[in-house]
């Protein structure tokens, strides 16, 4: 069997935890600029967030939907 290398449980829990302490006693209003400006020049953020070429409708022919 294979050691597992990632514990992915863990790493949540310990980043929620980090979270809470950042962002205790912060309104919302200044959460939401925290995030904005750390996803701001983030790669995969930006490549998520792109626009996409809308996908073809299905169009029914015959019994198939």
């Amino acid at each position: 069997m294979k050691k597992k290398t990632f514990d992915a449980v863990a790493f949540m829990r310990r980043r929620r935890e980090e979270l809470s302490r950042d962002y205790a006693g912060l309104g919302w209003q200044r959460i939401e600029e925290r995030i904005q400006r750390a996803l701001k020049d983030d790669p995969l953020w930006r490549k998520g967030t792109q626009r996409q070429a809308p996908l073809p409708s299905m169009k029914k022919t015959g019994d198939c939907p």
